[in-house]
């Protein structure tokens, strides 16, 4: 990795971007969790999140952010040490990766007309 790259990674700037985006995807995913949980077609595979959606939507949304929230809360007051910029980009990566399993998710159950149970991440 050159060192201009791994300058622009760690930059201020890109943190404060990748947090921004952590935030949104978390949200994304919080979203298309509950339709597909509660639509009947999916269910939740982390046992923490499974039980906060026993309680209800709002709980599980509330802790879903309040936990994420945190973590970036954390990041951001070491965002001087260079370990917690470089732990936003692993993180950020995987909720992307999980928004577009949800997209493709999406795209698949409307292409074959109906719901493909799966178990959500």
């Amino acid at each position: 990795m050159t060192k201009t790259l791994r300058h622009r990674m760690t930059a201020p700037r890109t943190f404060e971007r990748a947090l921004g985006v952590l935030l949104v995807l978390n949200l994304l995913d919080a979203a298309f969790t509950l339709a597909w949980v509660y639509s009947g077609v999916a269910t939740e595979a982390n046992p923490v999140m499974a039980g906060a959606m026993v309680l209800g939507p709002g709980f599980f949304v509330a802790t879903k952010v309040a936990l994420v929230t945190l973590a970036a809360a954390l990041l951001w007051r070491n965002r001087e040490h260079l370990t917690a910029r470089w732990a936003v980009v692993p993180v950020a990566l995987l909720y992307a990766f999980v928004a577009g399993g949800h997209i493709g998710f999406a795209i698949l159950s409307t292409m074959h007309g109906g719901p493909i149970p799966v178990a959500m991440m």
